[in-house]
């Protein structure tokens, strides 16, 4: 036991040294983007002096410089990335309870009518409906042949969109499915108007980011709209799509930003010319709610990031939810901070 936790503290160590020069490096290309810098001696002295004083040790502080750099001035009350990742995340979202998200079969189970309903489940080796009862091959390759649709085929633990098959129902057969992974199929859901007209290829969604505090009510701490761009199918940033902070009121911002660094790229679709400041979401409100009340059903991870697309009828579908790396540097650099008092944690 002691060689393991040996281990894994030096792991521990040489991960962090990696994610703090990962930091620096988004900093140096924050600013070559901007032509100019913010941090000085006396900005870099203020932001280790912080990071002694929080989080006992001044070795957190490149990614600090990031968001000052992204930000243009530093603010008190930020948390690292590597922080958040190793330290925070890990007390808000314990294991195992932590890899839960990744059972994307489950979802309709735990969730109900807010998750899309699957038309399949395909776990050991075998078909099931939505009520977990076992499907014969043959009846589902029968309802195949007479879908005149498309399905989503998602495979457990895939990340970021990966894992992610859009077919034709005809198209589908069941001798492609590694009987060693689990999958969940779906119908493809026809996304709202407002949402089709801003990018038609990906089904667009709402990164959703809820908090449960210590007396068991539940927050949202941000929220951004995501979405494709250059004829991408999915709306993940690691599959080059862009983002839009949205405020608890419904706001969006003026731009669009890259994912990557968190920086204003456009104030409009790069494709389809769709205004950013045009995004007026009018179930936004039930979104929030629909979140903070499924949050409630999962008590055992604080934090929990939901992906929500709308449908064409304008309802509210889940269709992942994220505990493991619900994303927080952009959001925290340009919009944070978002956890000021260590009370709450």
């Amino acid at each position: 036991m002691m060689i393991e936790k040996w281990s894994e503290n030096v792991k521990l160590k040489i991960i962090l040294a990696h994610i703090r020069n990962e930091g620096h490096y988004l900093r140096r290309e924050v600013e070559k983007r901007k032509g100019v810098t913010i941090m000085n001696r006396k900005v870099k002295k203020d932001i280790k002096e912080y990071c002694r004083q929080r989080f006992g040790s001044k070795a957190w502080w490149p990614y600090l410089s990031f968001y000052t750099e992204v930000r243009g001035e530093f603010i008190r009350g930020w948390i690292p990335y590597d922080y958040f990742r190793f330290v925070l995340l890990p007390k808000l979202n314990p294991k195992p309870a932590l890899y839960m998200n990744d059972l994307k079969t489950y979802d309709y189970r735990l969730f109900g009518d807010f998750a899309v309903k699957p038309l399949f489940l395909y776990i050991c080796d075998m078909f099931l409906d939505s009520e977990l009862k076992v499907v014969e091959r043959g009846e589902v390759e029968k309802f195949m042949s007479e879908y005149d649709k498309k399905v989503v085929i998602k495979e457990e633990g895939g990340w970021g969109g990966q894992q992610v098959r859009i077919i034709e129902a005809s198209g589908f057969m069941t001798e492609k499915l590694n009987p060693n992974k689990n999958y969940v199929i779906q119908p493809q859901v026809k996304q709202y108007k407002l949402l089709n007209d801003l990018y038609p290829h990906s089904v667009n969604t709402l990164r959703v980011n809820t908090f449960m505090r210590k007396d068991g009510s539940t927050v949202v701490k941000y929220v951004w709209l995501r979405f494709g761009r250059d004829g991408t199918y999915v709306d993940s940033g690691t599959m080059g799509g862009y983002y839009v902070y949205i405020d608890l009121s419904g706001k969006p911002s003026d731009y669009c930003y890259d994912p990557a660094l968190g920086l204003e790229v456009t104030d409009r679709h790069p494709n389809t010319g769709f205004l950013i400041s045009d995004i007026k979401i009018p179930m936004y409100q039930d979104i929030l709610e629909k979140c903070k009340n499924a949050h409630k059903l999962f008590p055992y991870t604080r934090l929990i990031a939901w992906d929500v697309c709308i449908n064409s009828l304008g309802e509210p579908k889940l269709l992942e939810w994220n505990t493991n790396n619900p994303g927080f540097s952009s959001p925290e650099a340009g919009y944070g901070p978002f956890w000021t008092d260590d009370d709450e944690i």
